[in-house]
């Protein structure tokens, strides 16, 4: 299948622009909702945001859920475990991601995800899309996605110092039901607030529209948060936040394919625990002084069976980062260093270990050269250490410049542009990885990104709009030769991707629609990437329109609707070995549903329903692994079904 060059796709979003603003009357009073914090798009701008308030509209329940309205991030899959991140077609392995501050590196499973998240604490998630910001952090390949979880301080109304939020959600599809509780309060003088959450959920094996069993998808999960923020003095804060999150459940062997006879259900439980220290001190006296220091560490552990055996997989991180800002002038300098430790190891009759650092140092500057001009600038270096499986010791470093601009044409109207480089160096391989015959190429070297992007911004009275081109290039990508292979090396070809992306907002009134399209090809061995070849690291989501109506009909009820259309990408052609293999993945459509109800005329109790796959459709996400099922000798090779529809109810009691 031939790539279309991005710059011909640039002529079709310019064409949707022009279909929506003829079909829109722009009143002068009203205001644009900050749906997406799209400002510029820049190094310096977030490419997209996602709010606590989108979260509670969808109640999420996973990584899916999470970034379903999000046209530019996919997590596919029915499979909690299996999901996996994908910003760009880029996976969550060439990108940076935090919790907090901490970094989440290193993967237990290959045929699992990365990151396991309980949406009800986040405050907001911020993304940043390809490779950007120094400050973004190491390895970030692909962009970064940064969950920032909720403050006491969200919870409590003013003048309150002491609350309670009991939440009950009830799921129609699996029998699911949730249970949390949070308790929350500060001091009378307010310099200290802390709150502590506990959840409980499960829920029975989903169905796929077609009222099949999804087998492996059921789950109990056990969550417990503790954060303390207090004010040391005026200008110094220091919060500890702890998080352990438990799953267990009967889960397939490989959850990111279905069951087949060679991959069936086994008990299997995951536990991560995190503990992480943000500090911050700015002097109100001296804008040189806005230092940063976040100190984390986290314990990612699971453990499966697989006919009979017991396996136990783990991965240790911990780190440092010490960030300062600076303001000069037309200049606002940012700079820092970051430390990471990695340790994975493999348990089953043998103890396998790895072990891996990586130390950075990095500076930003943002530049105000006249009142419409902003230029952005930067670098990091970042130096990786290995000690493999073997043994064997790797040292690989490098330097990441990025350069940015955004001109104003006027108050509404910007122009941006921008070019960023990353580096990624051999780091630990996901601890289910770990056993004799593993080992990694004598000459393996770095892998490098640049990212180049185009893009321009407008927003007046009720009228958001953002678009851009973009071409990705991950060079000397680290993997395997083939899937099953266990040796890795750098490939001698490059992952590149070409995209656009157009973001539209308007509100009318009440009511706030929106438009969000991306279309992307990856290219890899002058083939298209698919996840169960490339896994964690690239893959090729379809063309996926999203489009939104919120109505806000009063200050007590809201509803909306939201619908995500993927466009198929048919006749994959790729060879695997010896293999030549054709593949399909189906186009597909979802429309979600939601309400909110505060029928005290407060918060104090609120009501939420939301459908989700409203018209129950039959589909795979594309952000799962294709269906490789028709070529001889693949028949286990497949992600499973999508759940049908799901009808989720709950109720949530503050006091």
């Amino acid at each position: 299948m031939s790539s279309p060059s991005v710059f011909t796709k640039s002529l079709l979003a310019t064409a949707i622009f022009q279909a929506a603003l003829s079909t829109q009357a722009i009143a002068e009073e009203a205001t644009v909702l900050d749906e997406l914090k799209v400002e510029g798009r820049a190094i310096t701008e977030l490419d997209q945001a996602i709010s606590s308030e989108d979260i509670d509209k969808s109640q999420a329940t996973d990584l899916a859920g999470l970034f379903r309205n999000k046209s530019e991030v996919t997590a596919g899959g029915s499979v909690k475990m299996g999901q996996k991140i994908y910003v760009r077609n880029i996976g969550e392995d060439a990108l940076n991601i935090t919790i907090d501050g901490a970094e989440q590196a290193g993967s237990i499973f290959h045929h699992t995800g990365r990151i396991t998240i309980e949406p009800e604490l986040l405050k907001r998630v911020e993304i940043e899309a390809g490779a950007a910001n120094a400050t973004s952090g190491p390895g970030a390949l692909g962009g970064s996605v940064r969950f920032i979880t909720k403050d006491p301080s969200d919870l409590l109304k003013d003048g309150q110092n002491l609350g309670a939020l009991l939440k009950s959600t009830v799921s129609s599809n699996g029998d699911g039901i949730k249970n949390s509780a949070t308790i929350y309060g500060r001091t009378s003088s307010a310099k200290t607030e802390a709150m502590l959450h506990l959840t409980d959920s499960s829920h029975n094996n989903y169905e796929d529209a077609d009222d099949n069993e999804i087998k492996g998808t059921e789950l109990d999960e056990t969550l417990g948060f503790l954060k303390i923020k207090t004010h040391l003095t005026d200008e110094q804060t220091l919060s500890v936040t702890y998080e352990d999150l438990t799953e267990e459940g009967d889960v397939l062997y490989k959850p990111e394919h279905f069951a087949s006879a060679g991959n069936v259900e086994e008990p299997t439980s995951g536990d991560r625990q995190t503990t992480t220290l943000n500090y911050r001190f700015t002097d109100f006296n001296n804008d040189l002084l806005d230092t940063k220091v976040t100190v984390y560490q986290t314990n990612n552990e699971q453990s499966r069976e697989y006919t009979g055996t017991k396996y136990t997989g783990n991965v240790e991180t911990s780190g440092l980062t010490i960030e300062n800002t600076s303001l000069s002038n037309q200049h606002e300098v940012t700079y820092g260093i970051n430390y990471r430790n990695d340790e994975s190891y493999f348990k089953e009759t043998t103890k396998y270990v790895e072990k891996g650092t990586v130390v950075g140092i990095y500076i930003q500057d943002n530049i105000e050269v006249t009142q419409k001009l902003m230029l952005s600038a930067g670098a990091r270096y970042d130096q990786y250490e290995l000690t493999d499986v073997n043994d064997s010791e790797f040292s690989e470093g490098g330097l990441s410049p990025n350069i940015g601009a955004v001109y104003h044409i006027n108050d509404a109207l910007n122009v941006t542009a921008n070019y960023a480089q990353a580096l990624r160096g051999p780091e630990i391989k996901d601890a289910y990885k770990l056993s004799t015959g593993i080992s990694n190429a004598d000459d393996l070297q770095a892998e490098t990104a640049n990212n180049l992007e185009l893009g321009v911004n407008y927003r007046k009275n009720q009228l958001a709009f953002g678009a851009g081109i973009y071409k990705s290039t991950i060079k000397d990508g680290i993997g395997t030769e083939l899937p099953w292979s266990k040796v890795s090396d750098n490939y001698e070809f490059d992952i590149e991707t070409e995209g656009f992306y157009l973001d539209l907002t308007y509100q009318m009134d009440k009511l706030l629609a929106g438009l969000h399209f991306h279309s992307a090809d990856t290219i890899a061995n002058k083939q298209i990437a698919t996840r169960y070849v490339y896994g964690s690291t690239a893959n090729s989501i379809g063309d996926t329109l999203v489009l939104s109506l919120d109505y806000q009909a009063s200050n007590t009820f809201e509803a909306g609707w939201s619908a995500e259309f993927v466009k198929g990408i048919h006749n994959i052609h790729q060879t695997v070995g010896t293999s030549d293999l054709e593949v399909d993945k189906p186009g597909y459509a979802v429309h979600n549903l939601y309400a909110k109800w505060l029928p005290l005329g407060d918060d104090q109790l609120t009501l939420s329903l939301s459908v989700n796959n409203l018209f129950n459709k039959q589909y795979i996400s594309h952000a799962s692994v294709a269906d490789y099922t028709a070529n001889t000798g693949y028949g286990s090779i497949s992600g499973s079904a999508s759940a049908g529809r799901d009808i989720r109810l709950s109720a949530a009691l503050k006091f």
